[in-house]
């Protein structure tokens, strides 16, 4: 399953990568917002992938392990910087706020996923 997770992020992120071309490409902001779906999910399965190895993201993140924090903070401010640049405001902060909803149930309640 560990390889599994990986593999849907790995799909996911390259997803994200070509819609964030495409949006800036053709101006569509609806080709953003599923960038940054595709970026949520992505994120979502290395935060799974290593919860299934008994890793837990948030603690590593949180350390000063620069490689791994420089990872997502560097997609924030990209994400924060592209819609700033050629889209709406509204947009990153979204962003930001869905992001902060699957940190508290990755946080708070993954073993309640499994039940």
């Amino acid at each position: 399953m560990y390889e599994a997770g990986l593999t849907y992020s790995i799909i996911a992120g390259f997803m994200s990568i070509f819609l964030l071309f495409h949006s800036i490409k053709k101006e569509d902001e609806s080709y953003f917002l599923f960038s940054l779906m595709f970026l949520i999910i992505s994120w979502s399965g290395i935060e799974w992938a290593l919860w299934l190895r008994g890793y837990n993201l948030f603690e590593m993140v949180f350390v000063p392990i620069v490689p791994l924090a420089s990872y997502f903070v560097g997609w924030t401010i990209f994400i924060i910087y592209t819609a700033e640049k050629y889209f709406k405001r509204r947009d990153w902060i979204a962003f930001l706020l869905v992001l902060a909803f699957f940190i508290w149930i990755s946080t708070f309640c993954m073993n309640c996923l499994v039940d």
